[in-house]
């Protein structure tokens, strides 16, 4: 969560309070006041298999003094429920936070109260904060108490979380100098709906499957904007009206807009270079998102540059997106490039509303350029990514385009695949024992995400050694790899592979599963309905081609049945093929995914569709001794 906070100027408001009487409500909890049933309590009984539950979720904004005060209590029913313990909330830089953990000891309670030391009070990015506290002493059976007490309002409240809610309830009572937005999201319908007072009781837990673009986009909650304060004569500041303003508000704020702006001789060897080096536009911008990714990611996401000026991250060699990015927008810009920034929202931090001016959602900048009738979405973070492509943080729905003058919304969608083709050429020994050749051929997304993990491993002996360990019974004699830091070019890998104890002996049969690597082995799809989509990120191909010489003396007795199956619109293919030459069988498996985003309404055939593929992955060659 994020805060809405307020600058001092807004405190004016402080001063001018209003007198408002609302009807007297009954407090759904009191901190410290726990009920003796709820420490007794050893499984929740709406949800025996939850992991702890949300007992209480209560905030309250006093229109008066513009105070916001957030309760929560927990309690802990399983070991893995003790993760609650370590709690973020949204808050402001003087926030007060207290808390404590109740524990049922010889029946009595004992309560740790939460130490200063255990609270930490976090910038998230310029004027948002957050807490963070590690509660003590938590334990299956605790109950978690915690108060957190800001000036502002929060950006979003959660009326579901990932375990069952008993009871949310959020008061916003009116105030006349502020005007703020509210959306709902979610599935979950309110108890309680008022113009001050919302709630829910008897939540079920948020229950996630794979492939979940963010399971905050599918949360009961309200997003919450601030949109202005107006106290006549006194003060008067618009937030986030439109898109316009949004777009407005960057260009002119000092820590972007500005930074777009004045003198830029810290780019002029840059500039030199690549000039020197390259003539056409396409080289340039080519040799320029190369040179700025350089510049190393510090894995932190905003709008707003880390450091104070963005020659700072260019000498020292490291900065947080907006510093990288922003500095390849200047550079393109020196190159005589039309570029500008995009601010947008990753995929951890949730969909931009659609309907609805959100500031808060914005919490990353990357590039854009134009050469002639080409467009060009850059973001330098990523050292193993091509031109061409963005990260899977950025594939999110719609960027805004920062224009000199206008906006404009930018697709985000993923335009390459995450592609891959692996061929195993063996031959089986009498004893059960195959050897040969497996080549694996990875591009676009796959290729990324192949690069990538390679490189976590300190030596290739190291990576083989992760490919034995996974692959039961694998050996790799020889191991070569090409185009491993050619971004642009698909990455192919060749092993020399022994393959032991991966096929069952009876009598006179021989069982083998000619997928031998990378198989669906259960159905990623669990659920009986679905209520929200199916996000694969990218386009799917994957082709595997299982080719055997058969030992003398051995005959096919029973190859996988040949299928060729496609959901409606051929959104997605499957296709097994087998046959048998002399000596000598193939099987090919090929499944594609052609399109990222599958709706609620088709969930039950793709959830049916991976049947299918999980049970042609499970077929047997079988061979039989004549």
């Amino acid at each position: 969560m994020n805060v809405i906070g307020f600058s001092k100027a807004h405190l004016i408001l402080c001063f001018l309070m209003v007198v408002f009487s609302l009807k007297a409500e009954k407090v759904p909890m009191k901190f410290g006041k726990v009920d003796q049933a709820d420490l007794q309590m050893k499984s929740y009984p709406a949800d025996t298999s939850a992991a702890a539950v949300v007992l209480c979720n209560y905030g309250y904004f006093d229109s008066n003094n513009l105070q916001f005060v957030h309760q929560v209590r927990i309690k802990i029913l399983k070991e893995e429920g003790k993760s609650w313990g370590d709690y973020i909330a949204p808050a402001a830089e003087n926030a007060m936070v207290k808390g404590q953990t109740i524990n049922l000891e010889n029946g009595a309670p004992v309560v740790t109260k939460l130490k200063k030391e255990s609270i930490f009070i976090e910038k998230i990015t310029k004027g948002r904060y957050r807490a963070r506290v590690a509660m003590p002493n938590v334990k299956v059976g605790s109950v978690i108490d915690l108060e957190i007490c800001y000036v502002g309002l929060p950006s979003y409240w959660h009326f579901q979380e990932s375990i069952p809610v008993r009871w949310s309830e959020l008061v916003l009572e009116p105030n006349t100098y502020l005007t703020f937005r509210k959306n709902y999201f979610g599935y979950i319908p309110l108890s309680i709906s008022t113009d001050y007072r919302w709630a829910t009781h008897d939540v079920p837990a948020f229950k996630s499957e794979p492939y979940v673009d963010n399971a905050d986009n599918y949360l009961a909650r309200f997003d919450i904007e601030l949109s202005a304060i107006n106290i006549p004569g006194v003060y008067y500041k618009e937030y986030a009206t439109s898109w316009n303003a949004v777009a407005d508000a960057l260009r002119k704020d000092e820590d972007f807009g500005q930074r777009l702006s004045g003198f830029l001789i810290f780019l002029n060897s840059l500039e030199k270079q690549i000039k020197t080096a390259v003539s056409t536009p396409e080289g340039r911008l080519a040799m320029a998102f190369n040179e700025v990714k350089k510049v190393k990611w510090d894995k932190k996401e905003s709008i707003w540059p880390s450091y104070s000026s963005l020659s700072s991250a260019l000498n020292k060699k490291v900065g947080n997106n907006a510093d990288i990015n922003l500095i390849l927008v200047l550079l393109l810009r020196k190159l005589d490039i039309d570029a500008d920034p995009l601010v947008l929202s990753t995929r951890g931090n949730g969909v931009l509303p659609p309907y609805s001016v959100s500031f808060d959602k914005l919490n990353y900048v990357i590039a854009h350029a134009r050469i002639g009738e080409q467009t060009y979405l850059l973001d330098a973070t990523e050292e193993n990514l091509p031109l061409g492509m963005l990260p899977e943080r950025d594939i999110n729905g719609r960027g805004l385009l920062i224009d000199k003058n206008d906006i404009e919304w930018i697709d985000l969608s993923a335009t390459k695949k995450d592609k891959s083709v692996a061929m195993l050429n063996l031959k089986l020994t009498p004893e059960g024992v195959m050897k040969g050749e497996w080549t694996r051929s990875s591009f676009d997304y796959a290729a990324l995400d192949r690069r990538n993990h390679y490189k976590t491993f300190v030596s290739q002996d190291e990576y083989l050694k992760s490919l034995e360990s996974k692959y039961i019974g694998l050996s790799i004699d020889k191991y070569e790899v090409n185009d491993l830091d050619s971004v642009s070019q698909p990455m192919s890998e060749k092993f020399s592979v022994v393959l032991k104890n991966r096929v069952t002996k009876t009598n006179n049969q021989i069982y083998i599963n000619p997928i031998q690597f990378e198989k669906w082995t259960e159905n990623p799809f669990k659920l009986e309905e679905r209520q929200y989509p199916v996000d694969f990120v990218t386009p799917i191909e994957s082709t595997q081609v299982f080719t055997l010489e058969l030992p003398d003396g051995y005959q096919v007795e029973q190859l996988p049945q040949n299928i060729r199956a496609a959901l409606p619109g051929n959104v997605a293919t499957l296709q097994m093929q087998s046959s048998v030459s002399e000596k000598t069988v193939q099987v090919l498996f090929k499944m594609n995914i052609n399109k990222p985003v599958f709706l609620q309404t088709e969930y039950l055939d793709l959830k049916a569709f991976f049947d299918q593929v999980v049970k042609k992955q499970s077929e047997m060659l079988i061979l039989k001794k004549a």
